[in-house]
């Protein structure tokens, strides 16, 4: 039947009724009653109670942040790293046991230590670790290897290259490419020596020197004095963080991603309405030398209850006390009587140490929500931590790169040549007001309607696994400035699973958790790490006592 021009009018007119909405700010109910976040009662202190792996070399730990909203940390186990896991696991639990046997701290709110617990006995760390020195070092690596991908499912991958041929394939493109112009173009050529593991965005003068004699080697044909250069200048643009070893580079790579919170903005990109990045570029972790806490530290805890007693990560630097950083949540909703929560977690109880339902949870909004801050949720915060460097110090200068806001993160996970768009399996984002009171959502909290608010027309739905993009644009960083880079076409969506955030919430007797004693304290408990000697004091435990050899003596 031919349609009356009322008809086709009226159906435009709902058709951009529902683009709008899409958009638009709404104070709906979530209607998903799929638990996310951490619940609890009162703005305690806490532990993380999982099981990442902790690197101590700064240079191995790249952060990303793109299109999409989620923050993916990506990091180069160095041996020390692997050898020691199921070493550090142990030495991390039994510090946890010995503070709460010794009454230093009495657990409140949830039960995530008894849970962690029961996991570190069902992996058989302890009878793991009792095996170091009885074993060949082959053997130990690969019991270390098996717990690490056991505990750590879907995020650690066994990268082998085969150097020779990335050498090759570097000189052959160097042959043919026209001399670059400018930084942005030599940039290109070094970063494709190894696509998306380096991320060169600058070169000292003698990288560039280097580079212009690689490329006069590979343009006169002489690959034989190229190979062995290139292999050094290799080296050197990367820190050394990739392992060559007879031809082979050949090594354990961790990554996690997780949903992230940017500035409570959005903008324009032909066309769309989309979540804004606020300063894009590269920039790295700095001490807070200003601020209400103790300063001086890159891994800094707030005195404000509503950041979780969590250090956050500064990296650019505000004026006044702000700064810009990554931190937790920042807000904590009170359960009963709130208007967007799902109703079903009004009697949440999993978990709960007193059995009766929890207070207040804390989310994180994956969208635009923050004051110019990166948000991640409040157990994320804490995983984060413990992947990192144990002192302040070897924190300094973790690279956080963060992209346009168009412009997603593309990267493939394997090493093997797959390349996806990165993505997470988390449909939360929300906007509050100036007091900290989630206020309007942006989205239902189910997977459809999300997808269609956070990626729109970009993007062709499907089941996890299913969602691509015809187009996409990854980023492209020059002299710590970001910019579009590559297109990429036909690419899936990899939709990393939610990792269930777990801290534990603790008191610590006789001593306020935001004195200097206190904040020393929750510091000192995340630092446990091949390494580093943990400050028995600052933990307020004695002396350990030394362990009886085995005669007895």
């Amino acid at each position: 039947m031919r349609k009356s021009p009322f008809r086709v009018v009226l159906a435009a007119v709902l058709a951009l009724a529902l683009v709008s909405d899409a958009t638009a700010q709404r104070r709906e109910r979530w209607t998903n009653a799929e638990p996310y976040g951490v619940f609890f009662n009162d703005y305690d202190p806490n532990f993380y109670t999982g099981f990442v792996p902790r690197v101590q070399d700064a240079d191995r730990i790249k952060i990303h942040l793109g299109r999409g909203n989620q923050l993916r940390v990506r990091m180069v186990l160095p041996d020390e790293a692997v050898d020691n896991f199921v070493l550090d696991q142990v030495a991390k639990h039994d510090l946890y046991q010995e503070v709460i046997d010794a009454g230093v701290i009495e657990l409140t709110a949830n039960t995530a230590w008894e849970e962690y617990d029961k996991k570190f006995r069902e992996a058989g760390l302890r009878e793991i670790a009792a095996k170091k020195g009885t074993v060949s070092p082959e053997e130990w690596r690969r019991l270390n290897v098996e717990a690490l991908q056991k505990l750590q499912p879907e995020r650690v991958y066994h990268i082998q290259k085969d150097f020779g041929r990335m050498t090759g394939d570097f000189y052959a493109a160097l042959a043919a490419a026209p001399e670059p112009k400018n930084l942005g173009q030599k940039l290109d050529l070094v970063n494709g020596y190894f696509p998306r593991r380096i991320f060169a965005y600058d070169l000292t003068a003698e990288q560039d020197k280097a580079l212009a004699e690689l490329m006069a080697l590979a343009k006169a044909g002489d690959e034989a004095a190229f190979r062995p250069k290139a292999e050094a200048f290799f080296a050197d643009v990367t820190d050394g963080i990739y392992p060559v070893r007879d031809g082979k580079i050949d090594y354990y790579e961790y990554t996690a991603i997780w949903a992230a919170g940017t500035y409570d903005k959005t903008t324009k990109h032909d066309g769309r309405t989309i979540p804004w990045i606020t300063t894009p570029g590269v920039w790295t972790f700095i001490p807070r030398m200003h601020g209400k806490g103790i300063t001086g530290m890159v891994d800094y805890i707030s005195s404000a209850g509503y950041y979780g007693l969590i250090p956050m990560f500064p990296y650019e630097y505000g004026g006044g006390i702000a700064y810009n950083a990554i931190h937790n949540t920042g807000i904590s909703n009170w359960i009963q009587g709130h208007p967007l929560l799902p109703a079903e977690w009004k009697g949440y109880t999993e978990g709960s140490r007193n059995g009766k339902p929890y207070n207040r949870v804390a989310v994180t909004s994956r969208g635009p929500v923050s004051h110019g801050c990166t948000r991640l949720g409040s157990g994320h915060l804490a995983e984060l931590r413990e992947m990192l460097p144990s002192t302040s110090e070897d924190m300094k200068g973790i690279v956080n790169y963060r992209n346009v806001s168009h412009c997603y993160d593309v990267f493939d996970r394997a090493g093997d040549g797959n390349v996806e768009v990165m993505g997470v399996q988390y449909y939360i984002a929300f906007r509050h007001t100036n007091e900290r009171v989630a206020q309007h959502i942006w989205a239902q909290n189910n997977r459809k309607d999300f997808y269609d608010w956070l990626y729109g027309s970009e993007m062709n739905f499907g089941p996890v696994g299913g969602v691509t993009f015809d187009q996409v644009c990854t980023g492209k960083f020059v002299k710590k400035k970001a910019a579009e880079g590559a297109t990429f076409e036909n690419l899936k969506l990899y939709e990393a699973p939610y990792e269930p955030e777990t801290i534990q919430f603790y008191k610590l007797e006789g001593v306020s958790p935001l004195s200097r004693e206190g904040m020393d304290f929750n510091r000192e408990l995340r630092r446990v790490g091949y390494g580093y000697e943990v400050d028995r004091k600052k933990l307020r435990l004695g002396p350990k006592e030394k362990e009886a050899s085995a005669t007895g003596a």
